[in-house]
């Protein structure tokens, strides 16, 4: 019999049809799991870490501020994967049969040569990351790399990256892509710093038990940093450990101490270092009397602490204090830092972060000498005080949006000089030299954010800066003509608090990524930077004795463009990484000195400068082994530097003092066995750019130099090879370490040109003598932990 079906009754099978459909998925039962990721080193919480369902791209959550995070998932076994940026991903199988609460734990992705980290991160984040011109290396590999008299020194470690060259032999200054020393940014804890060397710069301020880290860009600087052309050097201050322990080293010419653990369970952590020389102690030892009675030495503290003041709140204190003192016969110079940061992380709600870093930093010196007529005292000092805030928002796995402020106060004095004497009638005479105070008051905003597309293989950083400058009261202001002579000898008097000039910049960060292969990927970027303060050096080797001055006026600030691209790879199943990139600087109002410049103490400095452009350029190549028994890196780089600048070498081209065409550093580590490591390091540089006179003339009896071309002479080439081995003693898996460490710094000799000096002899006639610093120079070092 044939049926026929109304419209109610279509409807009503319809309705049934959907019933028993929803009836079968509500039969498929589904239970909540809940979480929480953490670090496995340390316990922290990683908010914005990925959990996703293996093999369904539409199931994934972020992890919240405490890396709390909560998913819907169907009943029966699953599989996830969790991820986070700089740490190893997790694939974790799950039996869900109920609701659950679990814990992950990941570990960071460094990677070990038998303990030693090489490089802390990933190849595969970096090749996919829309950042270039950056090198990140642990604590650990600078302890590991050879340097003068065995200690461990993150300068010299920079001074072997591609496209980075030091200033002079064992300066801790160095060159950046063509760049100036005062150039670079060097940042401790988010503090800048404006001297970082100890004993004229063969050692640096940084000790390698407190640091955890340090970060170079060379270029691509990230939008919430800024004030510098060339670089921003990153030190990362390292944490104490939650277990008690102490850890030290005593070599041939200094000692080292450090003392870490908890209070009150693991909220509470702390670190505290110290290190000192104790050549002076030798002295006395010494034949000749003045240098029995001389003082040389430097000290260093560090104190670190981080309170964990609950799952929202994080609070980090960062202190130092380091002086050095050299005193011969009646001639001494102190100088050194005092630095103080503190660090407040705070998680308003899911995927909001806020950081506030308040700074201050203290750099003196103090030169002294006297006579059997007179006496005198040069004393200068900088302090920089700051307030950052950095706002950071995850909008979702392919948008990290940054946001916030800077504000930064700094107090020059250049220089003040009291000589005292006694005239040869007795007349007491005193005389006061004292360069006018400057002030300078930096506010910044910016804005920056990390686009992914294309399931993650383009990635586009891009991001701006605002930046206002101001000229800041008691000053007395000089201002110069086109033809730098001044408008108004006497200058005009500023009131203390008057903000009396001011300048704006935009600076405008570009970066992109594209992972053409899943081991090559492509980048791009481009930077505007702009440097409102300007190092006046009266050497090229680096000294404590240096002014540092705001721009100004007649100091106009200067800036720089400058284009990278490149090619990244990782070769052999990543065991090996290899880059090429190549760069184009461009330098406006770069800032130079005339021909016979007058430095020193001199108020009217603004008469003395000139100002010009530049340019950089380059191709640097990188090859570099992360893991097995043999490890390191080799780098090549080819590069040119040159200024322009109109009053200096007759307005024509000539080279920078940093233009030395080829650079190559190989680094080499070797684990020859569990108590054995060896570790190699050679460099070589084309030789520094010099002036030489053409000729000289006799004038009253004295013989004039005549010079040409500025920087058209070169030093010999520098070339220099370390070595060390450490050799680790007591029996394994014991709380009580300890090793010994021997280093030769030069191993074959060869005279590096220091300085090169004109010298007359007794007949009248002039040549040319060369000094270097150091032949040979072994050491040896104990070092132990408990």
């Amino acid at each position: 019999m044939k049926r026929t079906f109304t419209m109610r009754g279509k409807i009503a099978l319809i309705f049934l049809g959907c019933m028993i459909e929803a009836a079968g998925l509500a039969a498929q039962t589904h239970h909540t799991l809940t979480g929480k990721i953490m670090d496995a080193a340390d316990g922290e919480f990683l908010p914005g870490a990925v959990v996703r369902l293996i093999n369904d791209h539409v199931s994934w959550t972020l992890a919240d501020t405490k890396g709390r995070f909560t998913m819907d998932l169907p009943e029966g076994t699953v599989m996830l994967e969790i991820s986070y940026i700089g740490y190893q991903s997790q694939v974790s199988e799950l039996l869900l049969d109920k609701d659950k609460d679990t814990l992950f734990f990941l570990t960071p992705l460094s990677y070990y040569l038998q303990g030693v980290t090489i490089f802390a991160e990933s190849p595969a984040k970096r090749l996919r990351k829309a950042e270039m011109s950056v090198e990140r290396i642990d604590a650990s590999i600078i302890e590991r790399v050879p340097t003068l008299f065995g200690e461990a020194d993150l300068l010299k470690v920079v001074q072997m990256l591609p496209g980075v060259q030091a200033a002079s032999e064992g300066s801790s200054g160095f060159h950046v892509r063509g760049g100036s020393p005062d150039q670079n940014m060097i940042l401790f804890d988010n503090a800048a710093l404006y001297n970082v060397s100890h004993m004229l710069g063969f050692f640096s301020i940084f000790n390698a038990d407190a640091v955890g880290e340090m970060t170079l860009y060379k270029g691509d600087i990230p939008a919430r940093y800024g004030g510098r052309l060339s670089s921003l050097l990153e030190v990362a201050a390292k944490d104490g450990s939650g277990r008690f322990s102490v850890d030290g080293g005593i070599g041939l010419i200094s000692s080292k101490l450090s003392v870490q653990g908890r209070i009150t369970g693991d909220n509470l952590t702390y670190l505290v270092t110290g290190r000192r020389t104790y050549v002076d102690l030798f002295l006395p030892l010494a034949r000749s009397e003045i240098m029995r009675s001389a003082t040389i030495n430097f000290y260093d503290l560090n104190g670190r602490m981080r309170w964990r003041i609950n799952d929202n709140n994080y609070l980090y204190l960062t202190l130092y204090n380091g002086r050095d003192r050299f005193k011969v016969s009646e001639m001494g110079v102190k100088f050194g830092n005092s630095v103080a940061a503190l660090n407040w992380n705070h998680a308003f709600a899911n995927r909001f972060l806020m950081k506030i870093h308040a700074t201050y930093t203290n750099y003196d010196y103090d030169f002294s000498g006297r006579t059997n007529e007179m006496e005198m005292e040069w004393t200068s000092r900088i302090r920089d005080a700051g307030i950052r805030l950095d706002l950071s928002y995850v909008l979702d796995r392919r948008n990290i949006f940054e946001f916030g402020y800077t504000s930064n106060f700094q107090w020059f004095q250049p220089g003040k000089a009291i000589g005292k004497g006694t005239m040869g009638t007795g007349t007491q005479v005193e005389q006061d030299i004292t360069m006018s105070h400057r002030q300078g008051f930096v506010n910044v905003l910016y804005f920056s954010n990390e686009h992914k597309f294309f399931d993650e293989r383009i990635q586009l950083r891009y991001g701006l800066r605002f930046t206002r400058f101001d000229n800041v009261g008691p000053t007395t202001l000089y201002q110069v003509d086109e033809n730098y002579e001044l408008i108004d000898p006497d200058g005009t008097v500023i009131p203390s608090g008057d903000f009396f000039h001011h300048e704006y910049g935009w600076e405008p960060r570009l970066g992109i990524s594209f992972l053409a292969f899943p081991d090559i990927s492509f980048k791009a970027s481009y930077s505007r930077t702009l440097q409102y303060v300007h190092l006046l050096s009266f050497s090229s080797a680096g000294s404590p004795l240096e002014i540092w001055v705001p721009s100004g006026p007649s100091v106009s600030p200067q800036s720089s463009h400058q284009v990278s691209a490149g090619v990244f790879a990782n070769l052999f199943r990543k065991d090996y990484e290899a880059s090429v990139e190549v760069f184009y600087k461009h330098l406006d109002n770069v800032l130079d000195f005339k021909e016979h410049p007058n430095l020193l103490l001199y108020d009217k400095i603004e008469t003395e400068l000139r100002f010009g452009k530049g340019k950089s350029y380059g191709i640097e190549f990188l090859l570099k082994r992360n893991t097995g028994a043999l490890s390191g890196w080799v780098s090549y780089t080819w590069s040119r530097s040159f200024r322009t600048i109109p009053g200096v070498n007759n307005g024509m081209r000539y080279r920078s003092p940093s233009d030395r065409p080829h650079n190559i550093n190989i680094v080499v580590f070797y684990d020859i066995s569990s108590r054995l490591q060896a570790s190699l390091n050679w460099i070589y540089a084309t030789g520094k750019p010099i002036t030489l006179p053409e000729g000289r003339y006799w004038f009253f009896n004295e013989l004039i130099p005549v010079y040409n071309e500025r920087n058209s002479y070169r030093m010999a080439d520098y070339h220099r090879m370390d070595a060390s081995l450490t050799i680790r003693l007591g029996k394994p898996r014991r709380r009580w370490k300890h090793s010994i460490n021997v280093s030769v710094y030069n191993l074959y000799g060869r005279k590096n040109p220091w300085a090169i000096n004109y010298r007359m002899k007794p007949s009248g006639e002039q040549y040319l003598e060369m000094t270097y610093l150091f032949s040979v120079v072994p050491s040896i070092t104990w070092n132990f932990s408990f």
